[in-house]
């Protein structure tokens, strides 16, 4: 009998069958021989994991298909996506699953954007260039947004919830679970907020007001000059910028936005950056 070699992250890559349908899958290789063939790549098992431990046990003859892939990581998306097992998971299931994938979506998705014609690189906006979020969302079988809500849950929910959610409980669901995380969030960024300050000293507030030298300073880098801010109010941005535009080059404020954008777009997706152009555009009369 053929012995194939088995990587966890293949193995794990979906979760196992319940003890009914493992059952069921074996009284039907016992009765029937294993029908399907077991996918592998250089004598590494991608997929039948289920199967071949069946075979395995028993002694049961079974065929081999090896697929060539180019890596580790292809082997992963291709088994992602031929597994029927995964549909009958949970929308939050499949989305904690296929978030497994990011860094290999990003990976793909730097390397299409390195693709291009005479190896330029392709603008992000182009088809070719397909966000990764958008294929993970894909390989979820949901939007985008509630991928986004998921991984939120995903890193800030409790195991019980992310369970709850697994199963498919009634009365919860990705959006009810990640507007209750975001509604305690502000709560208890409100009691912090609004607590009891605790005393500064006469030294402190002095270094406070000023920019230390750096520690080691590079002759080729221009730093900017000790300055004061002025008192900025915790809910006023507006006071905050008004304070860069007076001290910094002319330019920093348009660059520390463009990179401000460039990290909500990663942090909390792209259709917060879209909301956030089309609220200018309509205040400034742009369509």
């Amino acid at each position: 009998m053929t012995e194939l070699t088995i990587i966890d992250e293949l193995k794990t890559l979906l979760p196992p069958l319940s003890n009914e349908e493992y059952t069921g899958l074996e009284a039907d290789i016992l009765e029937h021989g294993c029908l399907s063939p077991m996918i592998t790549w250089n004598g590494i098992l991608v997929d039948g994991h289920h199967r071949y431990e069946i075979c395995t046990k028993h002694e049961i003859p079974f065929s081999v298909q090896n697929i060539v892939f180019d890596n580790l990581d292809a082997a992963k998306l291709w088994a992602w996506k031929h597994q029927e097992h995964r549909r009958n998971l949970t929308p939050f299931h499949r989305a904690e699953l296929a978030l497994k994938l990011k860094d290999t979506i990003a990976t793909k998705a730097k390397e299409r954007q390195k693709g291009g014609q005479g190896g330029v690189l392709l603008p992000a906006t182009l088809p070719e260039a397909k966000e990764t979020r958008q294929e993970l969302a894909d390989l979820a079988g949901i939007g985008s947004r509630t991928l986004d809500k998921a991984e939120y849950i995903v890193e800030n929910a409790d195991e019980e919830t992310k369970a709850q959610l697994r199963r498919g409980e009634k009365g919860t669901s990705i959006n009810r679970e990640y507007n209750r995380l975001r509604q305690e969030e502000k709560e208890t960024a409100s009691e912090t907020t609004t607590a009891k300050p605790t005393p500064i000293s006469d030294e402190e507030t002095k270094n406070a007001n000023t920019y230390p030298e750096p520690p080691c300073p590079n002759k080729d880098v221009k730093y900017f000059p000790k300055t004061t801010l002025k008192l900025i109010p915790q809910e006023s941005p507006r006071v905050l910028l008004v304070n860069l535009f007076e001290i910094f080059r002319k330019g920093f404020v348009e660059e520390m936005i463009v990179m401000a954008m460039e990290m909500l777009a990663e942090e909390r997706g792209k259709d917060v950056v879209k909301q956030l152009l089309a609220q200018l555009n309509k205040k400034h009369g742009k369509k």
